[in-house]
C-alpha cells in the first residue's frame, strides 16, 4: 500500500505575527522569528472542524481525477476537536463529501503523531479487506479550544486541514514504522472540557479569558520540548535500523513542524543541515496532525519527492510520537 496524492485546506482568515503578540503580550519578533510563524489560519467563530476537513478532502477528490470517490473504501479521520463527541467526524465527512454508504469511516484520536498512526492503520485494513483505496483526513482546528490571550498556545498554532490518498497500485512505498507513547507526560498538553462545533472558548470567543483553566488548551512548553529531543531522535534511529538503513541513507527528515526553533533544535541533535530536515509551514503555524502531509505536499509541488527517501515523524500530546519511511 501506499502514500499516492496530498492535498490540503486553510481557512480564509489569517492572524499576523503582530496580531498574536497584540492578543498574548508577546514579542512580535520573538513569535516571527523564534516560534517562526509570521502568519497562521483560523477558522470563523461560526465555522466548525467538520467543513474545513470537508474542503480538504474536496480538494483531494478534484485534484485527482484517478480517485473515484464510489472507490473509496475507507475514511480514517485524525481529529482531537471534532464537531461534537457524538457522532464521528468521519461519518459527517462521508455525506458531506459524497462518500459512497459502504465505505468504513471511523475517527482516531490522536494529534501531532496521528497522521503517521493514520498511514499504519490505514495500511493495515488495506492489507486484511484487499481494499484498493483509503483516505486519511487530518483536522485538530486548535483555534476552537484556545484563549487568544495564552502566549503557550497561541502564539503557536494554526488550523489547517489535509487529505493523504492510499492507494494499492501507485506512490510512495511505506517502510517500517516506530510507535511510542509515555502518558506520564499527558498533562504536558491537555484539554479537559469543550468540542468544536459549541466550543466553551476560542480565538474569536469575546468570554474566552473569563472561563476557568479546564475550559482551555494548556501547554507546558517546556516539558513538550524537553520530551521531544529525549524521544524523537531515538525513535528516528529504531525506525532507520528497522529499514536496515543509516541516517545518511535518509534524502529528507520531515519532523512535525511544531515551531521553528524545536525544528531546528532536532536538527541540529541528529547533525543535520536544513536543506534535508527543512522548516516549511512558517505561514501556516503548527496545524496539528496537518504538519506533516502539507509538507510533504509543499516539497512534492517543486519536485523535491520524486526518487528520495523521506523519514517523517510525528509526536506531541499523548504523549505519543511516531515515526516511518517512505520511498517515493
Amino acid at each position: 500500500m501506499r502514500v499516492r496524492a496530498f492535498a490540503h485546506a486553510l481557512p480564509k482568515q489569517t492572524v499576523t505575527a503582530d496580531g498574536v503578540a497584540h492578543w498574548t503580550g508577546a514579542d512580535p519578533s520573538f513569535v516571527a522569528e523564534k516560534i517562526g510563524f509570521h502568519q497562521r489560519h483560523f477558522l470563523a467563530a461560526d465555522e466548525a472542524p467538520s467543513s474545513l476537513a470537508a474542503a480538504a478532502l474536496t480538494k483531494l477528490l478534484e485534484d485527482q481525477s484517478a480517485l473515484d470517490k464510489d472507490e473509496v473504501e475507507a475514511l480514517i479521520v485524525i481529529t482531537q476537536t471534532p464537531d461534537y463527541s457524538i457522532p464521528h467526524l468521519s461519518a459527517q465527512l462521508q455525506t458531506l463529501c459524497g462518500l459512497p454508504d459502504h465505505v468504513a469511516a471511523f475517527d482516531l484520536s490522536l494529534g501531532c503523531s496521528g497522521w503517521v498512526y493514520g498511514l499504519s492503520v490505514a495500511r493495515g485494513m488495506m492489507q486484511a479487506e484487499n481494499w484498493r483505496n483509503a483516505v486519511v483526513v487530518t483536522c485538530d482546528p486548535y483555534s476552537k479550544i484556545m484563549s487568544p490571550t495564552d502566549r503557550a498556545t497561541a502564539t503557536v498554532f494554526g488550523d489547517a486541514a489535509a487529505a493523504t490518498w492510499l492507494s494499492r497500485d501507485d506512490g510512495a512505498v511505506i517502510g517500517s514504522f516506530d510507535f511510542g507513547t509515555d502518558g506520564s507526560g499527558a498533562d504536558g498538553l491537555i484539554l479537559r472540557a469543550g468540542r468544536g462545533a459549541m466550543p466553551v472558548t476560542s480565538i474569536f470567543s469575546k468570554h474566552s479569558t473569563a472561563l476557568a483553566a479546564d475550559q482551555q488548551l494548556y501547554m507546558d512548553g517546556r516539558a513538550i520540548l524537553t520530551f521531544m529531543l529525549e524521544r524523537v531522535p531515538n525513535s528516528v534511529d529504531r525506525c532507520i535500523a528497522r529499514n536496515s538503513l543509516t541516517r545518511d541513507d535518509i534524502d529528507i527528515f520531515v519532523f512535525h513542524q511544531a515551531s521553528k526553533y524545536m525544528v531546528e533544535l532536532l536538527r541540529r541533535n541528529l547533525g543535520l543541515d536544513e536543506a534535508r530536515a527543512p522548516f516549511l509551514l512558517g505561514d501556516i503555524g503548527n496545524c496539528v496532525s496537518s504538519t506533516i502531509p502539507i509538507a510533504l505536499e509543499r516539497l512534492e509541488s517543486v519536485g523535491q519527492l520524486g526518487g528520495k527517501r523521506v523519514l517523517v515523524s510525528g509526536f506531541g500530546v499523548g504523549l505519543s510520537w511516531a515515526t516511518t519511511l517512505l520511498s517515493f
